[in-house]
Formats: structure tokens, sequence, C-alpha cells
């Protein structure tokens, strides 16, 4: 019998650590960090043949380096470069490992394409196939002696202006392990074009009344997505074009984004081609132009971390305290991060050792990188029908829900496993 141990990224959004034990081998799909507190899963490395990484997110890779596995590490050939730079600023950020841990992961590293089949352990065949989440985010498909695994991983069944969607063309599956990030059934979002004019809408809205945008985003996905839009409206002249300063770890992803073009929506490398760039028309922040951002021009601020849990964003906190200025919440802000707090409509906060009233305005525009409840109903419609379905990746409701989801609407056993969880496979 072949068991599956969740060690973490159930009932919650952080620390996505599953463990498939064979009997003769025993690998890791993610070994993630909780982003709100940097929790570790307990894990034993010195038993891990392998570990996939789905995709470069410190919720599903940003313990990879604390635990020195002596084994092969395997994902994606964008998501390797793109772990270095946010594995380097985590460490420099918390301490939770030092860097020499990094390279020592780098080392063990082993990049493969999507749909390239790898042998990774005597037993176990693994191919990745595109997630539509972020650069080089993938599925992981595993044949394990005959009987089939799809891990999902965070999946976008909806093409954006970076990425295509989700593949779904898949081969026969007889266990699925499936996100629920927002897998409750009141959990739909409004369109793609929707979300971007609502984004557009708020940022003019500010910028008329000479104003200034503070967007928080993550480094990874988020963050070239937003400075996609907001250049092609600008180049469309549907937005006032006012200067984009772009700070943090997003400068160095963006880059990675740039020079793994082939891995992008076709749209973004027709652009590159024609020498349009699409991540363009953006100031980066330095020693010698970071006053101007605090002048009396309005200017959109967009700046890591996407949670406001650390990172440079904290400083422009400060711009709230007049009701001209604006920050807009891109996507889901964890429990007990300062995101949740403004959120959950904060009047101060205290980023640094001084309380910071709030008194300008917060925005929610949810321009998410996961499926909504519709779009993960699709996507079970469109690959193969598993045999039965474990449910992770969400907060508790939304696990339970989709779960419960699952049995109604396509007849399929499926559970929501609580973390430490030990259960069949096949």
């Amino acid at each position: 019998m072949t068991i599956v141990r969740f060690h973490g990224g159930c009932h919650q959004i952080g620390m996505s650590c599953v463990e498939i034990d064979t009997k003769k081998s025993k690998i890791l799909v993610d070994c993630g960090m909780n982003p709100s507190d940097n929790s570790l899963p307990k894990i034993n490395p010195n038993d891990i043949d392998a570990v996939v990484v789905s995709h470069s997110h410190l919720d599903h890779c940003g313990a990879v380096p604390y635990f020195n596995f002596k084994n092969p590490i395997y994902s994606t050939i964008p998501s390797v470069d793109l772990m270095y730079i946010l594995w380097k600023d985590i460490s420099k950020l918390s301490k939770t490992y030092p860097e020499e841990n990094i390279q020592k992961a780098m080392n063990n590293i082993k990049a493969v394409n999507y749909r390239e089949p790898k042998k990774i352990t005597s037993d176990i065949t693994m191919r990745l196939y595109d997630a539509g989440h972020i650069l080089g985010s993938s599925s992981v498909y595993l044949d394990i002696g005959g009987k089939k695994l799809l891990y999902t991983g965070d999946i976008n069944e909806i093409e954006t202006r970076t990425l295509k969607s989700a593949d779904t063309d898949i081969d026969e599956i007889d266990t699925l392990i499936i996100e629920s990030t927002y897998g409750a059934p009141t959990d739909i979002k409004p369109s793609r074009k929707a979300l971007e004019k609502q984004l557009i809408d708020e940022i003019s809205a500010t910028i008329e009344k000479g104003g200034k945008v503070i967007i928080p985003v993550f480094a990874v996905g988020r963050s070239q997505e937003i400075i996609a839009v907001l250049h092609n409206y600008m180049r469309s002249k549907l937005l006032k074009r006012v200067p984009i300063y772009v700070e943090g770890s997003l400068v160095h992803t963006t880059g990675i984004y740039m020079s793994h073009s082939e891995w992008l929506n076709p749209k973004i490398r027709n652009n590159l081609e024609n020498r349009i760039n699409p991540f363009g028309d953006v100031t980066i922040v330095n020693k010698e132009n970071s006053s101007e951002i605090y002048n009396k021009e309005p200017c959109i601020i967009i700046s890591t971390s996407g949670m406001v849990q650390g990172g440079p964003i904290l400083q422009y906190l400060k711009l709230l305290k007049s009701p001209k200025n604006k920050i807009i919440l891109t996507g889901f802000q964890a429990e007990e991060t300062l995101g949740r707090q403004l959120e959950d409509g904060a009047e101060e906060i205290t980023p640094f050792r001084n309380k910071i009233p709030v008194r300008g305005e917060v925005v929610k525009v949810e321009f998410s990188a996961h499926s909504d409840y519709n779009s993960l109903i699709r996507y079970m419609k469109k690959i193969p029908k598993p045999k039965k379905v474990f449910v992770m990746h969400g907060e508790r409701y939304q696990s339970l829900s989709f779960a419960m989801t699952i049995w109604k609407n396509f007849k399929i056993p499926a559970i929501a496993p609580t973390a430490g969880s030990i259960l069949p496979l096949f």
C-alpha cells in the first residue's frame, strides 16, 4: 500500500508539504513555509529520496534550503531561477537558514521541462504540467508502480496577460490532490477584464485628486501581471501616464520572466519580438530617486511583500497618513499580517515602532493567480475523473466546502485532511 502524509497545507494556505511513501521510496511534493510566521514542516530529511517543487512561491518551496536534502530536488527551469531569488530574500529578511544552505540546495536541483518524463526513484516516474499560476508553475503527475497521482499545486484555469491557462490534457488519474484556495461556492470572482477595469478605475480616481497609489505584491506572478496591465492601459491611453516605481525582489524576478519568455503567454512573446516590453515604463527605486516618491506628484508604487508583512513596502505605509492616498490589496491576506489588518479596517497600524494612522483609502481588488470556485469546477470537468480526491491548500471552510462539492457534483469520494494525517493513497 502507498500512503500519503500531509505535513502542511491542510485547512490553511501555507506550508504545503506532502510525503508519498511507497515502501520502496519516500518523496516530498513541495516543502513550503508558513507565510505569516515562517514556521516550517516537521520532517526527517534523511528519509527523503527526492523532492518535487511545484513552483517558486515560498509557501511551496521556502523550507527546502532549511533541510539540506541529500537527494535530488526537481522543478521546472524557470522555477529554479526564481527560487534562488526568493530563497536569498527570505534568508536576509528572516534568517530562517544561512545563505550557504541555499547554495547546497541549488547544487541538488535537477531542472526539467513540462511533460518531460523523469524517473525520480526506483518506482516513481514524474511529469510536470503547466499549472497556469506563475512562471514555471506545475502540476505534478506521478506514476507510482502503475498507479497515477495528480497533485495540482496552485492552478489557474483561465488565461492571463502573462500566462496560458492550466494544462488539462492529462492521462488517467487514480488519486487527485487539489488546491481549494477559493473552493467555497461563494468564492466567485469577476472576470479578468472586469478586475482590470476595477483596478484601473481605482488608480485613476486617486491620480485625479493628486494622490499616490501603493500596491503591495508578491515578487513572482502578481507583480508581473499588475505591471503588464498598467503598461497596456497606459499605452492605450486609458490610464493617465504617471511614474510607476518598483522596488524589492520583483525587480530581479521580472528580469527572469523576460529571460524565460518562451514559457509565457504567446502574446507576451509576440510583444517582445516586436520590441515592446510588456514590463516597461517603470522606474526602479534607488538612493538617488527614492525622495521623488514623496513629492507632490501622483505616482504608483509597486513593492513587495504582498501581505504587507515585510520588505520595502513597509516604508511606504506612512503615505496612508494622507486621505488623498490609497493602498490596493490585490490578493489573499493571511491572518495576523498587516495586510489582513488593513483589509479588516484597522484605523492604525504599527509596521515599525511608531503607530501610523490609516487615513488613506484601503481597497481590495482580488487579482488572484488561483482558480475561483467556478474555475475549479471547470478544471475538474476537463481532467480525467479520479477515483478519489484529497482537498488541501485552502482555509478550513474552503477545503471542507470544496470536498463536499466534489462528493455531491462529481460523485467522487473526497476529504479535506488535517495536518499530520496519514492516509492510503492507492
